[in-house]
């Protein structure tokens, strides 16, 4: 292993010190055949001169809020350099670093004279590009850097395209955020590509990404896109998420997609999911949208381990009790869901989480028997978990936000380790939670108990929080244990 030497130096005198023993440092390291890596931090100077020596020995150079240095003319000389990083930097070109024919990495950000990327063409070594808030104008100087894996560019406000990525054939990801890219025509010819992030762009379509056969994620946010047809003709598809594209009303161009493990829709207009009955390895669903959509093409989706559901009419969650293999569901602003029946079968649910529904009971989840985390929350019809009867490996439950008035039935949940019953103003009591033998953390904040006594002898209880309850008269009894935390008013 390389010793590793990294150090951060200003343009004070205390530094201009450290530099002459930093050179004759690396000059004993040399002479004694010590290989070692030198990572040098260049913070808020204007020249670089005075640190040319070490600069030519550095395989890692940071430039830091140096927004007085205009040139990097000295970094011509450094015949080691491997990764370059610029922040808050005020020079107008990179045109000195065209010679460092080692460098793998460069990272710009936040440098508001930069418009050009030009000093990295034909770095034959280059892997790696990363810009973020620079006036860059284009990709153009990328095209000859052959090794190129992964360009990253985020807020450049006059980048209009990704021409100059055509036929970089060992390119893998291309991210391109708030940048006003228009078409993603150059990416046809990346045959390796396999990951695409383009949020906050002007693309409309994807097309030019129809055929990429190792094309594995694609991530469109908030683009004028109309259709995932392209994507059809990309087998090797892994994971595609989509949102905030108000023209996108269908998943049909995931249909077959053989591999596909992760489908993710938010915000956008889907009129359903017909197209995912054929996905067969789909294992996620995150669908988000305030319409709703029939959840009758996941049936035979044995593969399907979770689902994110935030509508208001995906009222069929029944559908879902087919898919054996789901570990955790959350169900969220569905009003007209007044039952969980469906869930009932699921062997291998483990989370459930209910948001903002109207379900009014939670009798159905008894048969669950693998689940260990139940969430409950803002659920108005919720009046009574009278006859819940607690899967024996339960361990986390949160009821919050919900007019229930007992919550009893919970001594029957042995394995409780946290209780939540956080806002639930109609409660009084804590009774049911007495002889629970593991109970460690009770949240009961902002809720109508008067008392704390029923669970004041529970061995393992370590956490009370009671903060916000105006009928609770004292905490004394939690007090005098001496081994429990309260929170209280």
């Amino acid at each position: 292993m390389p010793l590793k030497v990294s150090v951060t130096l200003k343009n004070n005198k205390a530094s201009m010190e450290t530099v002459s023993l930093l050179e004759e440092f690396s000059v004993r390291l040399k002479r004694r055949d010590v290989h070692f890596i030198f990572r040098l931090t260049l913070k808020a100077i204007y020249t670089l001169k005075p640190f040319c020596t070490l600069l030519s020995r550095a395989e890692d150079v940071i430039l830091l809020e140096c927004r007085d240095l205009t040139s990097l003319d000295d970094l011509d000389r450094i015949r080691f350099l491997k990764r370059a990083t610029f922040y808050h930097c005020g020079m107008t070109n990179i045109d000195a670093i065209r010679i460092c024919a080692l460098l793998k990495e460069v990272t710009i950000a936040s440098c508001p004279g930069l418009t050009s990327v030009e000093g990295l063409r034909g770095l034959q070594n280059l892997m790696r590009v990363e810009v973020a808030q620079c006036p860059v104008t284009s990709m153009g100087a990328l095209r000859r850097c052959h090794s190129l894996e992964s360009v990253r560019f985020s807020s450049c406000p006059d980048l209009t395209s990704v021409d100059g990525l055509q036929e970089l054939r060992w390119l893998k990801t291309v991210e391109v955020a708030h940048c006003p890219v228009a078409n993603l025509d150059a990416l046809h010819t990346c045959l390796s590509l396999e990951l695409l992030v383009c949020h906050y762009a002007g693309v409309v379509t994807l097309r030019p990404l129809g055929g990429l056969q190792r094309l594995k994620t694609v991530e469109v946010a908030h683009c004028p896109v109309t259709s995932m047809d392209a994507l059809r003709r990309c087998p090797s598809l892994e994971s595609v998420r989509f949102s905030f594209c108000p023209g996108l009303t269908s998943v049909d161009g995931l249909q077959e997609l053989r591999w596909l493990k992760t489908v993710e829709v938010a915000e956008c207009p889907i009129v359903n999911l017909e197209a995912l009955h054929t996905c067969l390895s789909l294992e996620r669903l995150v669908y988000r949208f305030s319409n709703g959509v029939s959840l009758q093409p996941l049936q035979v989706l044995q593969c399907l381990k979770r689902v994110d559901i935030f509508g208001e009419n995906a009222s069929d969650i029944d559908a879902l009790n087919t898919c054996r293999a789901l570990e955790m569901v959350r169900i969220a602003g569905i009003v007209n869901l007044f039952s969980l029946h469906g869930l009932g079968p699921l062997p291998r649910l483990k989370r459930l989480v209910v948001d903002v529904c109207g379900i009014t009971n939670l009798d159905s989840l008894h048969t669950c028997e693998a689940l260990e985390e139940l969430r409950v929350i803002c659920c108005s019809s919720l009046t009574s978990i009278e006859h819940f009867k607690g899967p024996l490996n339960l361990k986390d439950i949160t009821i919050s936000n919900c007019p229930i008035t007992s919550i009893r039935s919970l001594n029957t949940c042995i394995s409780l380790l946290r209780v939540n019953v956080n806002s639930c103003s109609l409660l009084r009591s804590l009774d049911g939670l007495g002889g629970l033998p593991k109970l460690e953390r009770v949240y009961a904040g902002e809720s109508g108990i008067t008392d704390v006594s029923a669970i004041a002898q529970c061995p393992a209880l370590r956490y009370v929080s009671v903060r916000g309850c105006p009928q609770l008269q004292s905490v004394d009894v939690l007090l005098k244990r001496g081994d429990v935390e309260v929170h209280y008013d």
